[in-house]
């Protein structure tokens, strides 16, 4: 029975221990892949292409009249709450500018009216980024009414394959209020080609609970399941409560299951580390302890019991 209480007090300390542990940071996940043949409907200036065995967006200006191409349009909320960037690789070959333009810095960002969504006040349509992020914020969000962020890349002449990535932003005034739609697009002024493979949305998955409740879960669940282990141990030390020991016992073995089970689960829904694993290591240890012990405590309630019979049968003769 020393052997119960003792598992049951390291059960105390592991669990108590769990919940100072600090969570590592996690890398953003894949939230969506936007693969081109299946958006290949919405497109009917580019072209589909196979390069690697990868499906490749082609979109091709044969002329100097500017061509945009929208890629996405999302308005997902749920999903632009997660989402922390886009990422993609993308190749050019022969983009050419318009006669007497300068090329801008490479990355620009900027807020404008929705009068002006496609550039800065006076400035020309030829000034508009090559690739081009849009945030339309709702209008509850300060500056939501008049307000749309976009942030942008200037390419020109050829270029092999590159990453590429854009991060949404929150609304300019408040910093809170995430946009309603994001819209990814490209833009080329004059005659030249585009190469995109799919597009990653990367982000975080939405958590079951933060890392602070699972240190809150973790000290109180362990705390409560350690003591309550110790006093199992000690009433099947002295043969008392039988029915109690046992049933619970049992209850807790089934829960250690339940708990392992969900923190599988945990895993393969590419929830966080604070997730997962405070849902393991007490369901484990549950498990292991509680099944481990049980047969050895039916015996000694059985000893018990049959030295009871005995002591009563020798006392009736």
């Amino acid at each position: 029975m020393k052997r119960l209480i003792q598992l049951n007090l390291l059960l105390l300390l592991i669990s108590s221990a769990t919940a100072q542990e600090t969570q590592p940071q996690q890398p953003p996940k894949i939230l969506h892949i936007f693969d081109w043949k299946d958006l290949s409907a919405q497109f009917t200036n580019c072209q589909i292409v196979s390069m690697d065995g990868i499906p490749v967006l082609k979109i091709e200006n044969s002329n100097d009249k500017p061509l945009r191409v929208g890629l996405l349009t999302i308005t997902n909320s749920k999903l632009i709450q997660r989402a922390n960037s886009f990422e993609w690789e993308m190749k050019y070959e022969n983009i050419r500018l318009p006669d007497g333009f300068s090329l801008p810095p490479m990355m620009m960002y900027f807020s404008s009216t929705e009068n002006s969504i496609f550039g800065m006040g006076n400035t020309k349509l030829t000034n508009y980024p090559n690739v081009c992020l849009f945030e339309k914020f709702p209008p509850q969000a300060a500056g939501g009414d008049t307000f749309t962020n976009y942030h942008g890349e200037f390419f020109e002449h050829t270029e092999n394959w590159r990453k590429y990535y854009f991060a949404p932003h929150r609304a300019p005034y408040d910093n809170q209020t995430r946009s309603d739609e994001l819209k990814l697009e490209i833009f080329l002024p004059s005659s030249g080609t585009v190469y995109l493979r799919p597009i990653k949305l990367m982000g975080v998955v939405s958590s079951w609970w933060s890392p602070p409740e699972a240190g809150l879960i973790g000290g109180i669940g362990g705390s409560v399941i350690g003591c309550f282990g110790a006093l199992l141990g000690i009433l099947a030390s002295k043969g008392k409560a039988r029915n109690f020991v046992l049933t619970t016992m049992k209850i807790f073995i089934a829960l250690g299951i339940l708990l392992t089970i969900a923190g599988f689960i945990a895993v393969v829904s590419n929830q966080p580390y604070a997730v997962w694993y405070a849902l393991l290591l007490p369901g484990v240890i549950l498990t292991l302890v509680f099944s481990l012990t049980l047969p050895s405590i039916q015996r000694r309630y059985d000893e018990l019991e049959i030295r009871r019979m005995t002591s009563v049968d020798a006392m009736g003769s």
